[in-house]
């Protein structure tokens, strides 16, 4: 009466993959790093007013620098942008990355374009603004910004990831693919790559590639659960449970208690049609996991191991899904007596406005020998489909009275 757990599929690729700005936090000492041009230092000298100005600036690049980009945007506030010897193109890049830092990705994005039209130079500023677009979820410019910083989009491996990601939410996948391709090339030491266009195939249906890929990327000593996890649901989704079955048992050695493994495993063997180590596997499960108790009572019921069914049945914690699995097993072992006690408790969670719970409780209780109450369950029911099934209850019932002892 229950189906066994299915595995959660593969989550969004944006949820499961690693972050990017990680990868992209190196850039930021590019340019705050830079020193005050001459030509502003030069300017400087001529107003007190238009020295503190510059000074603010170089304060907040040295908070930038060190993570205080809260303290660094402060700076930035006081900042008259009207007088005159202000570097404005480092100013509106600086108060960009800042506020790029605080997730504010409009006020960002206006920041760097003024940068940009005051007469920022540097391509690292573009590698910012592709940042802005992809936090503000404008992946058309976010592409367009990467290719705009040209050597600086391609020093860092979290600009790979984010133009893959981008042409990932266009649908354009052939590019998303290409992009991680590029990255691996050019920094074969990240992991991400690699592990990105597995959720990427997996996500894609393409399980054969997955099985392929899976082979040399979990060779790696960084491996991790989820990554056994997606080439293990590869290789099953693509029918190749042998060696799905290896990949998964060897990763459960290395991570005996991970939930989605155990989840994935037990699957795994049950559609290789070996319904009894899945059961034993999400007995494993329910030890770490109570929720799986059901699922593990439902594949030893499938296996035929009813007496082992039962007792897992009663570690489950869902009352309702408990009492339902229950009758099924006990049917299954021809306990009418207990089928027939359990009828106060059915009633009380309100299982028998089931048609199909009810009228087992009445052939329970016919098997029991309660012929009165069977009737009083089968006066209840009003399912159609259940309607030649309860009239032949009725005629075996009326047999019984009429055959008396013999019966």
């Amino acid at each position: 009466m229950t189906n066994a757990a299915q595995p959660r599929r593969a989550s969004s690729v944006r949820s499961r993959y690693r972050s990017v700005w990680p990868l992209l936090a190196v850039s930021a000492a590019l340019f705050v790093a830079a020193p005050e041009p001459a030509q502003a230092k030069d300017e400087a000298k001529d107003s007190k007013s238009a020295e503190d100005d510059i000074d603010y600036v170089a304060l907040s690049a040295r908070m930038i620098k060190d993570g205080h980009f809260d303290r660094a945007r402060l700076l930035l506030d006081q900042v008259d942008v009207k007088k005159p010897g202000l570097d404005l193109p480092r100013f509106h890049t600086l108060r960009g990355l800042a506020l790029l830092e605080q997730k504010n990705y409009s006020a960002a994005e206006r920041s760097l374009k003024s940068a940009i039209a005051a007469g920022q130079k540097e391509a690292i500023v573009y590698v910012y603004l592709a940042q802005a677009h992809f936090g503000l979820k404008d992946y058309q410019n976010a592409i367009s910004a990467v290719q705009k910083a040209g050597d600086a989009g391609r020093d860092t491996p979290g600009l790979f990831l984010l133009r893959s990601q981008a042409h990932w939410e266009l649908k354009e996948y052939a590019a998303a693919i290409r992009a991680l391709d590029e990255g691996a090339a050019a920094f074969p030491q990240q992991p991400d790559f690699a592990r990105t266009k597995l959720f990427y195939l997996i996500d894609l249906g393409l399980f054969q590639e997955v099985a392929q890929l899976g082979d040399r990327y979990l060779s790696r000593a960084d491996a991790t659960a989820e990554d056994y996890a997606a080439v293990g649901e590869g290789l099953r989704r693509s029918r190749q449970f042998r060696k799905a079955r290896d990949v998964l048992e060897s990763a459960r050695l290395r991570f005996p208690s991970d939930e989605k493994l155990l989840v994935l495993l037990a699957h795994t063997y049950l559609d290789d049609e070996h319904p009894l180590i899945a059961a034993m596997i999400f007995e494993e499960a329910a030890r770490l996991y109570p929720q799986y108790a059901l699922e593990a009572a439902e594949l030893y019921s499938r296996a035929g191991r009813h007496e082992r069914a039962l007792t897992l049945n009663a570690a489950v914690g869902d009352q309702k899904a408990k009492m339902k699995q229950r009758l099924s097993i006990l049917l299954k072992l021809e306990r009418s007596e207990a089928i027939a006690s359990m009828a106060p408790r059915l009633s009380r969670l309100g299982l028998l406005e089931d048609d199909q719970i009810r009228y087992a409780l009445a052939y329970g209780l016919f098997k029991s020998g309660d012929f009165e109450q069977a009737e009083r369950q089968l006066k209840h029911i009003t399912d159609g489909t259940l309607f030649e099934n309860a009239l032949q209850l009725r005629r075996a019932m009326q047999a019984c009275k009429e055959a008396g002892w013999e019966c």
